[in-house]
């Protein structure tokens, strides 16, 4: 049985990749970037430590009941728990949806294998942004990415650059929950009040 350490999931959303999709955020990273957007993410040790088939029955009753086209992949930084991310992203792939994944190594890093199943992982991921969130270079013209130093980089021929301009400005979600917490995403990163 495989497992994942997630900081957050959002079961829809629509501004954290191309269409609606699932977003999971994973718990840890070994970056200490100045202007992380997720520092509350940074820690390693176990947040909300979930069976990765558990996980696959909630996205595929998200496909099912929110129409997703995809899942996103952001962090903390993902590519530390690419074993099991690869497994659900190959699972993404079977029931026909997209993946997408933020990470702040450049992608020549990655293909480096400094890590351990990051060659699985990329081969069922369709848009790897690349590079750290910089706070002093904020991106207004692209969807999606922070900051302008972060990179597109489409591994298949699901997507293309046609996705990447801001057509209607930076969209950002927000929510309240039953407990009247109020969360938000897409801004780049998730605020709860």
């Amino acid at each position: 049985m495989a497992w994942l350490n997630l900081a957050a999931v959002v079961n829809s959303t629509e501004v954290e990749g191309p269409g609606t999709r699932t977003a999971i955020w994973v718990q840890g990273c070994l970056k200490r970037c100045p202007s992380c957007c997720n520092p509350d993410f940074l820690k390693v040790e176990p947040a909300n430590v979930v069976d990765i088939n558990q996980l696959k029955k909630q996205i595929e009753l998200n496909k099912s009941h929110f129409g997703i086209e995809g899942i996103t992949l952001l962090g903390g930084e993902p590519v530390l728990q690419a074993p099991g991310l690869s497994e659900l992203a190959q699972f993404a792939h079977s029931i026909g949806l997209s993946v997408m994944l933020f990470t702040g190594y450049k992608l020549e890093e990655l293909k480096e294998n400094k890590f351990n199943g990051i060659d699985k992982l990329l081969r069922h991921v369709d848009i790897v942004v690349d590079g750290e969130f910089e706070s002093d270079i904020i991106e207004q013209n692209r969807n999606w990415v922070g900051s302008k130093n972060q990179n597109f980089h489409y591994l298949s021929e699901r997507y293309d650059e046609a996705i990447e301009p801001i057509k209607e400005g930076v969209i950002t979600e927000w929510r309240i929950d039953p407990e009247g917490v109020v969360s938000a995403n897409g801004i780049p990163f998730i605020v709860k009040v």
